[in-house]
């Protein structure tokens, strides 16, 4: 069967600006946050910092809601939410991640439909460790929620993602054919189409008699 690969654009600008603002946030709100607790002589600096990564987030967030109820395409929260036919497609997914490659990776446009609802869920947590984190200094017990024990959970929480996260997208980049880290970057995927499924023009038939060339 012959293949030929297409480059088609996938993620947006905007879209491509929250996800790289909220992955770089992320990464450096959880390590600010570690030195925080478990570096009494950088805690001061570390918490500083951890504001300005706390703004870089909050504008993260907004842009990413903003696109998910007025954007475009996969922009949009809708298509975070899984259709019945792509339920095979999630535990396929889920086996290529058991078995570390193994299996066949299912294809798919734009998110992975395994990671859908878990990208709604992160950005629920995500919206609650900052508030967790803006309330805690003035308000630091709600109820019986202790507002400090609550806000490393949820950083414990989206650590654990993070690191899912980045182990996925590896694995895809190593096994697949897609080109998912270059194509946040880009904003373009890689598929593969069959040439045999391709639409052919249609050619003119052209047909010569034999009288017409024993007259030349």
């Amino acid at each position: 069967m012959s293949e030929q690969i297409r480059r088609v654009a996938v993620w947006s600008g905007w879209l491509r600006v929250a996800h790289w603002s909220l992955a770089g946030s992320t990464l450096f709100l959880l390590t600010t946050g570690w030195l925080i607790g478990h570096s009494p002589s950088l805690a001061k600096e570390a918490a500083e910092l951890h504001y300005l990564g706390a703004s870089l987030l909050v504008f993260a967030l907004g842009l990413r809601v903003f696109l998910g109820f007025f954007g475009k395409g996969a922009e949009r929260f809708e298509y975070l939410l899984p259709r019945r036919p792509e339920f095979y497609a999630m535990r396929a997914s889920l086996l290529f991640y058991l078995s570390l490659g193994k299996a066949p990776l299912p294809n798919w446009f734009a998110h992975n439909p395994l990671w859908k609802p878990l990208y709604l869920l992160l950005f629920v947590v995500l919206g609650l460790a900052a508030l967790s984190g803006w309330l805690m200094p003035d308000t630091p017990v709600i109820g019986r929620l202790y507002l400090p024990r609550v806000h490393g959970w949820l950083a414990n929480a989206v650590a654990v993602f993070t690191f899912a996260h980045l182990f996925s997208v590896v694995l895809q980049d190593v096994r697949g054919q897609n080109a998912d880290i270059s194509a946040i970057v880009s904003g373009s995927r890689y598929f593969s189409v069959d040439r045999d499924g391709l639409v052919k023009p249609d050619l003119p038939q052209v047909s010569i008699k034999l009288d017409d060339i024993s007259r030349r």
